[in-house]
């Protein structure tokens, strides 16, 4: 519902009409937040929900009728979008919000214990299923195992089971699909080498025992040619990698297609901003993670996409200038005498 909320609302204060397509995967709670709309007055015809897979999404993309597109979702499924709304005889403007595989540096000044509960909001909420999740925790040396420790004990004890429970901090993975692609990745990393410090196993909850539920894994001993390094797992996998320096954590943080976030933990804010100046990501977080607001614009860099949500860059996004050029003299000198 956030996400429709970010592209519904200021497309409908900008006088549009909106045609919305949610995931196949969560296709009640765009229909939920219609019904409000409509019971608050909004008239007939102004919003709609269109249910579908892929083709559906393609079939509006090449619609005559649609003069704009934003889109959140995976980068594959990005570029194609950005490809149909590119032909010569329908090019029109794009908003894509796509995937990413970010970082947070953890500077040696930094409180562990604010640090901890950064990483935890970085990779956990939503059992790992966000865009801008920090998956690599970059942590300097000398705090390393003091870190690693915390985190990891904190992490054991998060609550997994029904999300209507107030104790529970951990749900269910959306599909049993995705579930096995999650454990993949984990399970090849740990053949590569990695060290899995907690997590990674099905949880059968009581009562629910068709969910897909998975315990929060955190993994160190990490090498940057592992594919759970380089790839956006899209689930609850951290991975806590050591760095000597603020040039090589930098340079690790970096060292991705994508642009979506970064966070820096750290005492010394001329030393955050100075990190941020650096990170190659549309979104910096310090001492905290994933926090939004309404107001400030939210996108990505490189493969991770471009343009914005939220703040005066969405009403932007779904306006079009136009420059009215007048002269109000009563004559027009003539350059050609």
């Amino acid at each position: 519902m956030l996400t429709a909320s970010w592209k519904i609302a200021p497309a409908l204060m900008c006088g549009n009409a909106v045609l919305y397509k949610p995931s196949p995967f969560a296709p009640i709670t765009s229909v939920v937040l219609a019904q409000i709309l409509q019971a608050a007055g909004l008239p007939d015809g102004v919003l709609s929900v269109l249910q579908g897979e892929g083709e559906t999404g393609q079939a509006i993309c090449e619609h005559g009728g649609i003069n704009k597109v934003t889109f959140t979702g995976s980068t594959a499924t990005g570029s194609k979008i950005l490809a149909s709304c590119s032909l010569l005889d329908r090019i029109k403007p794009v908003t894509l919000e796509l995937g990413g595989k970010s970082a947070m540096i953890i500077c040696e000044d930094a409180d562990i214990d604010v640090a901890v509960t950064g990483a935890l909001m970085a990779n956990f909420f939503a059992q790992g299923e966000v865009c801008s999740n920090a998956s690599k925790v970059l942590v300097h040396v000398s705090r390393y195992d003091e870190f690693r420790q915390k985190v990891v004990k904190q992490t054991k004890n998060l609550a997994i089971g029904d999300p209507l429970l107030k104790e529970t901090k951990i749900g269910a993975t959306i599909s049993r699909e995705h579930l096995n692609k999650v454990k993949t990745y984990i399970s090849e990393a740990v053949q590569q080498g990695a060290k899995l410090l907690c997590g990674g196993d099905e949880v059968k909850v009581k009562g629910l025992e068709n969910g897909y539920y998975l315990s929060p894994a955190i993994l160190d001993s990490i090498n940057e040619q592992m594919k759970i390094y380089k790839e956006e797992v899209f689930g609850a996998a951290m991975l806590i990698i050591p760095f000597q320096n603020n040039e090589d954590a930098i340079r690790m943080a970096n060292d991705t297609l994508y642009g979506l976030a970064a966070g820096v933990f750290t005492r010394n804010l001329h030393l955050a901003y100075s990190l941020a100046s650096k990170l190659h990501a549309g979104n910096i977080y310090v001492n905290t993670f994933n926090i939004t607001n309404a107001m400030i614009p939210f996108g990505g860099m490189k493969q991770s996409g471009f343009g914005r949500e939220n703040g005066i860059a969405a009403l932007e996004a779904f306006s079009q200038l136009k420059s009215v050029f007048v002269n109000a003299s009563e004559k027009l000198d003539n350059p050609f005498l």
